[in-house]
């Protein structure tokens, strides 16, 4: 893991990259944390970011795009390699991203071109400057062509559904009843339903579907069956969890493992 002087070393690049091991518990140099824009990928594991806005779920081979004025909280499932790009922030818009958090898919280009800037502790870069700053405009040219898979569960700041929420995200099976959780935080099924339209944009609904979505996603990527994942979810059979899972995503569970 490099020190935090190491990054970044160059202010002529518009793209410097951090790329290292973490394990579980895991935390990256604060270094990069502090760059003003960044994107993070992992690989061969699973990443969860929390900011006030929401959490979202980063399986294999899948980032985050980090806007500036973004101070998220890292969750690493276990050891895995970890990259950090930071964005020089005249060059940001270049890559035509959102002004929030997004998930991305990653290439085997982006894989390359962040061990290539960033070669392991005790190794020399094999690229000379000038080759560097050609990988990194190649690099800000893939980021903005990756595909963004909706992987985000919106957050809530009104206390009452922010409890209901921890709750689900928990034991997602209690989401079939919005009267009980609501009972249970001293609401009424009608006030949560609202606070859930006001605050997420997403109905009661359709913010279920989406965290089942992340979590069999995540499950997916942990070796979880469509069996175990239907009865931990909250489906009345493996074949309704299923059908939902493509409704939500446009491929099976079997099909999403073999593209991740």
């Amino acid at each position: 893991m490099t020190e935090d002087v190491d990054f970044p070393p160059k202010r002529s690049r518009p793209v410097e990259a951090w790329s290292g091991i973490l394990d579980r518990g895991g935390r990256l140099p604060a270094a990069p944390l502090r760059a003003e824009v960044r994107v993070l990928f992992c690989f061969d594991g699973l990443m969860r970011v929390a900011t006030p806005a929401g959490h979202w779920f980063i399986p294999d081979r899948c980032g985050i795009w980090l806007p500036p004025g973004t101070a998220p909280e890292l969750d690493f499932s276990g050891r895995m390699e970890v990259q950090c790009f930071a964005i020089a922030p005249r060059f940001a818009a270049r890559t035509g991203l959102p002004p929030r958090p997004a998930v991305l898919r990653a290439t085997p280009l982006i894989r390359g071109a962040g061990r290539r800037l960033m070669p392991p502790t005790g190794q020399e870069s094999p690229l000379g400057p000038a080759e560097a700053r050609r990988l990194c405009w190649v690099l800000l040219d893939e980021i903005a062509r990756l595909e963004r898979p909706e992987l985000h569960l919106p957050g809530a700041g009104d206390p009452r559904l922010a409890r209901v929420m921890a709750r689900l995200m928990a034991h997602p099976a209690e989401a079939g009843n919005l009267a009980r959780l609501a009972q249970g935080v001293g609401s009424s099924e009608r006030t949560l339903g609202r606070l859930f339209a006001q605050e997420t944009g997403l109905g009661w609904r359709d913010w279920r579907d989406r965290l089942r979505l992340v979590l069999a996603v995540e499950g997916l990527q942990a070796g979880r069956s469509s069996t175990e994942l239907a009865h931990w979810l909250g489906y009345s059979t493996p074949s309704a969890f299923v059908a939902a899972f493509r409704r939500q995503s446009g491929m099976t569970p079997g099909e999403w493992r073999r593209r991740a």
